[in-house]
């Protein structure tokens, strides 16, 4: 008649499943860092998007802030653009953390932009002349009525804004070298149109640029197709 596991038995088991689960762990969590970018990119596409569609249909100026010192990007309804005091917070999504994740800079391994059909110069973060984030490192965008996209202006309303189109880097610094990037992701949008677009770096590539079409999530607000020029702002 059987009876039951032995004490060494049932140590050995619960040594064996300590393990596997520690490598599971190791492994889960490897794969979830190096899609963080990615997580990241596709959080503030979501945002860009929204703002453009809402823009259209609503006929009114949509702002959206990546707000570095909260660590947040906003979509604000600006209703009457005359005015600040109307301004309406519609959503907010937390960012990564920067030692994680950075949004400020081109990565310094990489001398490139992904290229676009027109001029779309890397995001500025500077500190912010609207209430919603006053003196924050934000990087605002303001997307028009007419479909196009502007910068922040000189003022609290927007005055003197230009249209301006973005690239946007998002990469995960390696962990022992932070001037490197091990995942690299961009977004461009070009201003002129709204359109949004998602690009990856791939260093296994052979071509001189190594900025690729991310077809993930393949393109947004209406844009065709790739571009052969360069436009390394």
């Amino acid at each position: 008649m059987s009876r039951g596991f032995s004490m060494v038995e049932l140590l050995i088991v619960l040594t064996v499943i300590t393990i596997l689960t520690g490598i599971s762990l190791f492994y889960l969590s490897g794969h979830e860092r190096l899609f963080r970018p990615d997580e990241e990119a596709l959080k503030i596409i979501d945002i860009f998007q929204e703002a453009r569609q809402r823009s259209l249909t609503q006929r009114e100026t949509m702002r959206v802030e990546i707000d570095l010192t909260d660590n947040v990007v906003r979509l604000i309804d600006e209703n009457q653009p005359n005015t600040a005091d109307d301004d309406r917070l519609i959503r907010t999504s937390v960012l990564i953390p920067q030692a994680e994740v950075k949004l400020n800079s081109r990565p310094p391994d990489i001398a490139t932009n992904p290229t676009e059909l027109m001029p779309v110069p890397i995001a500025v973060f500077k500190p912010s002349i609207y209430p919603s984030s006053a003196g924050h490192d934000v990087c605002t965008f303001r997307f028009q009525r007419n479909g196009s996209v502007v910068n922040e202006g000189t003022d609290a309303v927007g005055s003197n804004a230009t249209t301006t189109g973005l690239t946007l880097f998002i990469w995960s610094p390696k962990q022992n070298d932070p001037n490197q990037s091990e995942i690299a992701r961009a977004i461009t949008v070009i201003g002129a149109t709204g359109s949004v677009r998602f690009w990856e770096y791939n260093r296994n590539l052979t071509d001189a640029n190594k900025w690729k079409d991310s077809r993930r999530s393949s393109i947004y607000g209406g844009q065709t197709g790739g571009s052969n020029s360069n436009s390394n702002s």
